[in-house]
């Protein structure tokens, strides 16, 4: 599969605070640097033995430029007629612009919905701020039976994103069993603000809370109310078969050889977890920059003794991630301390809960 990810704009009706792309300049993608964009995504996919293409739409706020976004869904349809790939559509939303023209266009042409919502309103609105004055988590309830009816219509569940910050990282828990218990969500991923440092008081305390949701995690599936959390899988999958490291390649996401990210400008980065110029791969124009992307197949191991000598290095992803070791550390070598941390603290989570995970692992 080739996955190309399209920054459609850089515009938003939200002012976030630990937005990846900061202070947005309210750019828009013209339609001849998406068409090219997808020409290349067609190009890339004729090597991939499945023929499955994944678009994925991102802003912004994409659905500021819904016809925009028609538009392309159309241009790919048309264009798949002859190459017949396997067509996967994707978006990412703040769920505060939703209508009945949206969800009906999301259910027919079979799109995969994630929305980011932080918490309960209080845990929400601290940092997903409108810039009208509304609450942010209020607008979402409003639109919150768009979301159920795509998920009856599809049967399909919308995946929540929540982002895990240094003012509301005491509340995960409560914003776990929020997400699932009170708004009813099964597909749960959080991600952690990067641009700050976690001081060793904060991961202790954060420590906790995720072994708090990991314990209520288990009550629900024992009660028959399971959803899925992306920490959860993690930790459960931890001791699967180690990888022959001779064998497989290092950098184990393909970030910038079996996908890439397209900003407004035309400009090609391997993934949104680093968009520095240092680490641009090219642009459309001109094409990806070969040694970069040599550079990244060739990337098959990790420097950095500390790793190497670490218990659970032989289960740890985490230091593999070149673009978010250069993003947080400046360092591909060195992964962000805090997933370290994290990865540490799934192997302590299975070790405790071992029996039960290779009965659920069954």
């Amino acid at each position: 599969m080739y996955s190309l990810t399209l920054e459609i704009n850089q515009k938003c009706n939200l002012q976030c605070k630990y937005c990846y792309l900061g202070e947005k300049n309210g750019a828009k993608m013209d339609i001849d640097t998406a068409q090219t964009a997808i020409d290349m995504a067609f190009r890339k996919v004729k090597m991939h033995k499945d023929h499955k293409l994944w678009i994925d739409f991102v802003g912004g706020e994409a659905f500021l430029d819904f016809e925009m976004l028609e538009r392309l869904v159309r241009y790919i349809e048309e264009k798949n007629i002859a190459e017949r790939n396997e067509l996967l559509f994707s978006i990412t939303t703040n769920a505060t612009i939703f209508n009945n023209e949206i969800l009906d266009f999301l259910v027919s042409k079979n799109f995969a919905l994630k929305v980011s919502i932080d918490g309960n309103k209080e845990v929400n609105d601290r940092n997903r701020v409108s810039t009208v004055g509304y609450s942010v988590h209020d607008k979402i309830l409003e639109n919150l039976k768009y979301v159920q009816m795509f998920e009856e219509r599809t049967g399909r569940y919308v995946q929540v994103t929540n982002v895990i910050t240094q003012n509301n990282y005491k509340d995960y828990f409560e914003t776990l069993v929020y997400l699932t218990k009170v708004l009813g969500f099964k597909m749960i991923d959080t991600a952690i603000d990067l641009t700050v440092s976690w001081i060793e008081e904060q991961i202790q305390t954060l420590e906790e809370e995720i072994k708090k949701s990991f314990v209520y995690f288990i009550e629900q599936a024992k009660c028959q109310n399971g959803f899925y959390w992306e920490f959860a899988e993690k930790i459960i999958k931890f001791r699967e078969p180690a990888r022959d490291r001779r064998k497989e390649k290092f950098y184990c996401c393909g970030a910038g050889i079996i996908s890439a990210y397209v900003r407004t400008d035309g400009s090609i980065f391997a993934c949104p977890g680093n968009l520095n110029a240092e680490v641009c791969l090219g642009d459309l124009q001109q094409g990806f920059q070969k040694e970069k992307i040599k550079e990244l197949k060739n990337f098959n191991s990790i420097q950095n003794e500390k790793c190497e000598k670490c218990k659970i290095a032989e289960y740890c992803v985490e230091c593999s991630c070149i673009m978010q070791n250069i993003a947080v550390t400046g360092d591909r070598n060195k992964p962000a301390p805090i997933f370290c941390r994290l990865r540490k603290l799934m192997f302590e989570i299975y070790q405790e809960h071992e029996a039960l995970i290779k009965c659920i692992a069954m």
